[in-house]
């Protein structure tokens, strides 16, 4: 379970509890009516912080909730933007845009800050395990999201596509059913059970029913740098070899 405890210095506050594969999202929405800066939702067991602020990135802020450590991604642009992430007992860290961290220490303080807007979270879970790393975050890895198929679907798409295309719906699928070591499944249970959970995790949506899911998910997770060089590395290396 991870809690997110969040306010922002106009006084607005929150606070989610989180099951795995729930998320705590900061995101841009121009939409918002023009008074009203900050908008919360809950979906689908995760919680959205919508900006009304053209420079805070779509996403800006997420992490994810896992079995084991959260996940943070950076999506947030330069843009006159600063992130810190400060852990119990340690200088803060600014995550680059793009990077994906493992967050190790519970009580974890996140800080958003634009030259209009600024928020707080702190992040609040159960440890599994000792950590070495002193700093209180280490670089995302395949085993901190492998129990979840709609990032482990993601990072395998990525790593398996060309420089300018993406991989074939039957080769990710293969690949997909020899990591998780199952049957290979049909088709319509892939797209329904595998792929599509995926694009809606990242609210991505089609803009129409026949269009290749693959190249949306892959296209999304390039432009976002979900999925860090050495994880796509570490996750070439682990696809069995045919």
């Amino acid at each position: 379970m991870l809690r997110v405890d969040w306010s922002t210095e106009d006084g607005l506050s929150g606070s989610h509890e989180l099951e795995p594969s729930g998320r705590f999202v900061v995101a841009r929405r121009m939409a918002l009516p023009e008074q009203q800066l900050v908008a919360v939702e809950e979906i689908a067991g995760s919680a959205y912080v919508f900006v009304r602020l053209p420079y805070v990135s779509d996403p800006a802020v997420v992490v994810t909730a896992t079995a084991a450590y959260p996940v943070l991604h950076r999506g947030q642009r330069a843009n006159g933007a600063i992130l810190e992430v400060r852990s119990p007992g340690s200088d803060p860290a600014s995550p680059e845009p793009g990077q994906t961290w493992s967050l190790t220490s519970s009580g974890t303080v996140l800080d958003l800050r634009y030259p209009a807007f600024s928020l707080t979270a702190t992040l609040t879970f159960d440890v599994p395990g000792p950590v070495d790393d002193g700093t209180g975050t280490v670089q995302l890895g395949v085993e901190t999201f492998e129990h979840d198929d709609t990032w482990l679907v993601a990072a395998i798409a990525v790593a398996l596509s060309p420089e300018h295309g993406v991989v074939g719906h039957a080769e990710l699928k293969r690949a997909f059913a020899a990591w998780r070591g199952i049957d290979e499944p049909s088709d319509g249970s892939f797209d329904r059970n595998v792929l599509r959970p995926a694009l809606d995790r990242r609210a991505i949506e089609l803009p129409g029913p026949r269009l290749n899911k693959i190249h949306y998910l892959v296209e999304r997770c390039r432009r976002t740098g979900e999925f860090p060089p050495q994880v796509l590395a570490d996750v070439r290396a682990h696809l069995p070899h045919s």
